[in-house]
């Protein structure tokens, strides 16, 4: 199946859920969607397909994005629970990046409130510059 374009939604769901779509298939979508930069249908068809090493891609580049919540929902997938280190790394990352909401999220995770505390200030120095 010489797939060339990015299904529509309901294409995608039915894809997805509706049919018994092979795992090369699914993989294949995953890649579009990945080249396309629509990561989360990407980990979609992914974790269909069982495709782990584009779910630990996934997860690689969502560490270096910062973007936490799919580092989150790729470690689920994968059956993982981030150790509070990972968290405090991507947390770290997601501050360097000034993506704040994030870091928030992740270093809560920690348990370290004195470095959620540090952050809430430049939050709120970042707001006071708005």
């Amino acid at each position: 199946m010489g797939i060339k374009k990015l299904p529509d939604y309901r294409l995608k769901q039915k894809v997805l859920y509706i049919d018994n779509t092979d795992a090369e298939t699914l993989k294949k979508y995953g890649d579009l969607f990945l080249e396309a930069g629509n990561i989360s249908d990407a980990l979609d068809f992914y974790n269909k397909a069982k495709y782990f090493d584009g779910i630990e891609n996934i997860k690689k580049m969502s560490f270096d994005s910062g973007d936490v919540m799919i580092f989150e929902r790729a470690m689920k997938i994968m059956s993982k629970e981030p150790s509070p280190d990972q968290w405090e790394n991507i947390g770290q990352k997601a501050i360097s990046l000034k993506k704040y909401y994030f870091a928030k999220y992740a270093l809560e995770k920690t348990g370290k409130q004195e470095e959620v505390n540090s952050l809430l200030k430049i939050m709120k120095e970042g707001n006071k510059n708005n």
